[in-house]
Formats: structure tokens, C-alpha cells, sequence
């Protein structure tokens, strides 16, 4: 205001000396003439002076939002169909702070809307169908069973599945359809052949349907990967291409409350992994290290560590360069007992070499082994022998007890004459209390996930076809949970190849 107020008695300025200009010039008068002349110079050069006023705000221009974003909104908003999403969206986007649609999107997204309403309007949950490990004892897991976890897949004639990169996918398990109890299944789901479930360790996935009597087990490509490591494979050489191969029965469960039908049914189950120490009074022998094999693992461990022995040295300086002199202690013995502990490696190495995995130890060997194990071992106020050695090397076995467990582990999920070497009390143990993937939890087919996963978000009314839990007896450690989901549409057609897949940690 007070700028243009300025630029008004500027303006009446020069206008007043032109005008005193030319009255001086009409009547003779050279004083009014350059007075004026003078005075209106003044009030121009002033004027130009005067700042210009800014430009008026410009509307901002939004930048285009995702999709999903106004999705998002007509969920929020009930807007549930097409026609409504484009009658109302445009109102709402600016007091989102969102550009408003043209024609072509307003059209396109409500297909989308429309699209999903249809889905949602053929999606009929079905009762889920809980998928059960079969008790071991009186069968051959390498070989029985017609629906089974990990093992290889029975594909006839159908190629083993292989990823974007040109890689075999592991396989996770073969159901016969045939096998699955009459339990209200999901509309088009075949009755005849076998679905087989694929992944990698990535984001790769296949499901294949399987013509009926696909007899025999398919070959394993020669260029599978090794599976990830869990504490029974402490090496690339003892990774196993495939997973352990375990049978699997069905058990029906309601549409609702589906928990406390596996409760009655299976509350006893403690699930997970078996401990070892857990058997010390029905089977003594497990409560200290009982066979070669935990040997094997241990000095195994050991040979690890002093492969990384330049890299615990070269981490030892970085903490002295970072923390000062209160570890200069720790790497003046790294340095100083470098060749005393690849001597004592080596020692250790040759006394296990040629032991066969699945024979028992002496007392004496065992009593030895647990002495060696002392030696790098970490307790509460003591350092002994070579531990620092063994501390910060890669994925050790840091009690005797995690040996005795992986030992445990292969025995239960081997082949026949592994298995052979449990004692009965651990069979039947196994067998009674352990074919859960853990405690409250279980793998299975159709019905709706308990944790939160269930059908929301992109699976929004998809049929769960599978779900697998982490189950350390199949070999699954690290797994978390893997589901596998198809569309009513997708699934009457039998389109395999639309099934998609979600990744949880646990």
C-alpha cells in the first residue's frame, strides 16, 4: 500500500513540472521552463526507483501422485465403484494436496475399482486345511507318501522350473490333489494330478500342476544351488541342493476358529527344533557329544577360524586404532599365538579325519573333544586358550550343546539308517511332540493366515494355496513364512503361472 502511494505523488510530481514546463515555454518564462523541466526529471528518476511490486502467487503445480494413493483415498472414502470414484475423487484430491485426474485416469482407475469389487463379490473364503508332517517311525520319508515337504519333485515330463537368471528353483513341496480330504474346496481347484511349489532365495517362485501318475523323482539339475546354511550345514560343502524330504498327511479345520481345533487336536505339540539336553533321562547318551558327527562340526569350526585368522587380526588392529590401547592387549596375542593355534587346528583336524560321521565315540574321544572344545570356548570372567581366536571368526559353533543339536537334527530327518541311530525314546518323542513347524503354528492350504497376513493389500480375496512356516526338521531354519496366492478367476482357469507370492520374517 504505502509502496503504491509512493508511485501516486511521483506520478502528480512529474505530471506538475511538465505542466510548469509548458506553461514557462507558452509565456516567455525561462524560470517555469526549466523549474518544470527540472522537477518532472526528478520525479521520474525517482519513480524508476521505486521497487516493482511481485509477481502475483502462481497456483503451485502438483506433482503426479501414485495410483495407489487415490486408491488409498477411495477406499477411505467408500467410493466402491467406478462411477462413483469419478464423480467424487476430483472434490476431494485438492484438500489431499493432490492433482485432480483428466478424463483418461479418472476412467482408468475406475476399472480398477470396479475390477477389484468384482473379485471381492467371487471370492469365497474356503476352510483351511492345516498340512501335517507324518510321524516317522514305520515309514521311509525318503521314498513314502504321495503328498510331501522338500524331497525331490516328481515333474514326468514338465521341465524343472528355473529363475529369470537362469537358475533351478527349490523345490518345496508336492501335493496331490487327490490327497486333499472333500472339505468345501476352492471352486475350480483340480481333483487329479499335483500342485509342486518352487522358490529361490530371492523373489522367484513357480507353482506347476502335474498330470496325474508323473511316476518317479525328478533329477536334480546339475547347476542347483546349495540351500542356505542352518547350524546342521556349517559349510558350502555340507549344504545339501534340496531340502529333506518328509511326508504329509491333511487335517480339515473350521472356517472359524480354526486355533482351537489344532489346540485339541495338537496341543501337545511343542513344534520346533528338538534339544538335545531335553532327552538327557530317557536318553542319556544325547546329553554329551555321542557320535563323530559333532566332532566333525566342531573341528570344522575350528579350520574356519584359522582360515579367518588375518581377518580377526586385521579387525583386532581397526579396534585398537579405534578404541586405543584397551585392546592392544587382545591383538598382541592374536599375534604372538598366530602359529600355536594352527598348530593346535591341525592337531584337531587330523584327529577326526577319517572318522566316520555316524559311529560313536570312545569315552576317551569324547572326554578329549570336550577338552578341545575348552579351549575356545567363552564363559563369564575367563579367557581361556585360543577363544579370541575363535570369537571373532565367522558363524562358529560356540557351545558343545549347538554340535549335539545339529547332530540331533540330520539324525531325525535322514535317511533309514540315520534315523536308525536315535534311540526309541527319541523317536517316539519326535513322532508325539514335534510335527508342527513350532508351537501354535502350522503349514497349510486355503483358509485365511492368523498373523496379520491374511487376505489384505494386493492378495485382497486371493486363495491362499499354500502356506509354509520355518520347520527345522525339513530344513527350513531361516525360511519365515512363504504363502502362495491365486485369484477365483485365476485359478478356475488354471493359470499357474499368475500365482503370486509373499515373504515374511519371523
Amino acid at each position: 500500500m504505502a509502496r503504491r502511494l509512493v508511485q501516486m505523488s511521483l506520478t502528480l510530481a512529474r505530471m506538475s513540472g511538465i505542466g510548469a514546463a509548458i506553461y514557462g515555454g507558452a509565456v516567455g518564462q525561462l524560470g517555469f521552463l526549466l523549474g518544470g523541466v527540472g522537477f518532472a526529471g526528478i520525479a521520474v528518476w525517482l519513480l524508476r526507483r521505486v521497487p516493482a511490486p511481485p509477481p502475483p502467487p502462481r497456483e503451485p503445480v502438483l506433482p503426479p501422485a501414485p495410483d495407489q494413493v487415490y486408491l488409498d483415498i477411495a477406499a477411505a472414502h467408500d467410493l466402491g465403484t467406478g462411477a462413483a470414484f469419478a464423480a467424487r475423487i476430483n472434490a476431494i484430491a485438492p484438500k489431499a494436496k493432490l492433482p485432480m485426474l483428466g478424463l483418461a485416469d479418472l476412467a482408468r482407475l475406475g476399472d480398477v475399482i470396479d475390477a477389484r469389487q468384482r473379485k471381492q463379490d467371487q471370492f469365497r473364503l474356503s476352510p483351511p486345511i492345516a498340512v501335517i508332517r507324518q510321524a516317522r517311525r514305520g515309514i521311509d520319508i525318503t521314498r513314502d507318501g504321495t503328498s510331501w515337504l522338500g524331497g525331490l519333485p516328481h515333474l514326468g515330463d514338465t521341465p524343472w522350473p528355473r529363475s529369470a537368471q537362469d537358475v533351478p528353483l527349490h523345490h518345496l513341496a508336492q501335493i496331490a490333489l487327490e490327497d486333499l480330504p472333500d472339505h468345501a474346496l476352492p471352486p475350480g481347484l483340480p481333483r487329479a494330478g499335483s500342485l509342486c511349489f518352487f522358490v529361490d532365495s530371492a523373489t522367484g517362485h513357480k507353482v506347476l500342476h502335474i498330470a496325474p501318475h508323473s511316476m518317479g523323482p525328478t533329477a536334480l539339475p546339475a547347476d542347483v544351488p546349495p540351500i542356505v546354511a542352518g547350524p546342521e550345514h556349517d559349510d558350502q560343502t555340507t549344504m545339501p541342493p534340496v531340502f529333506a524330504r518328509w511326508p504329509v498327511g491333511f487335517h480339515p479345520l473350521p472356517a472359524q476358529d480354526s486355533a482351537t481345533a489344532m489346540a485339541l487336536a495338537f496341543g501337545d505339540d511343542k513344534g520346533g527344533t528338538p534339544d538335545a539336553d531335553s532327552y538327557a533321562v530317557t536318553a542319556p547318551a544325547l546329553a554329551r557329544p555321542w557320535l563323530w558327527d559333532t566332532a566333525h562340526r566342531v573341528i570344522h569350526a575350528l579350520m574356519q577360524a584359522e582360515h579367518d585368522i588375518p581377518r580377526t587380526i586385521a579387525a583386532a588392529r581397526a579396534r585398537v586404532a579405534d578404541h586405543g590401547d584397551r585392546y592392544a592387549a587382545e591383538l598382541a596375542f592374536l599375534i604372538e599365538n598366530e602359529t600355536a593355534f594352527r598348530r593346535y587346528v591341525q592337531a584337531a583336524a587330523k584327529w577326526v579325519a577319517g572318522r566316520d560321521r555316524f559311529t560313536p565315540m570312545d569315552p576317551e574321544d569324547i572326554a578329549l573333544l570336550e577338552t578341545l572344545f575348552g579351549q575356545i570356548s567363552t564363559r563369564p570372567n575367563r579367557q581361556p586358550g585360543f577363544a579370541l581366536f575363535y570369537r571373532y571368526a565367522r558363524g562358529q559353533i560356540t557351545r558343545l550343546r549347538d554340535a549335539r543339536n545339529a547332530t540331533l537334527m540330520v539324525l531325525a530327518r535322514g535317511e533309514p539308517a540315520v534315523y536308525a541311530l536315535l534311540p526309541e525314546p527319541v523317536k517316539a518323542d519326535l513322532d508325539a511332540h514335534h510335527r508342527l513347524p513350532s508351537q501354535g503354528r502350522w503349514h497349510q492350504m486355503f483358509g485365511a493366515a492368523r498373523d496379520g497376513q491374511a487376505q489384505t493389500g494386493v492378495h485382497a480375496h486371493d486363495h491362499m494355496l499354500l502356506q509354509l512356516h520355518a520347520d527345522a526338521l525339513v530344513g527350513w531354519g531361516d525360511m519365515g513364512v512363504i504363502r502362495f496366492w491365486i485369484s477365483t478367476d485365476d485359478l478356475a482357469a488354471r493359470r499357474w503361472d499368475a500365482v503370486g507370492v509373499t515373504r515374511q520374517s519371523t
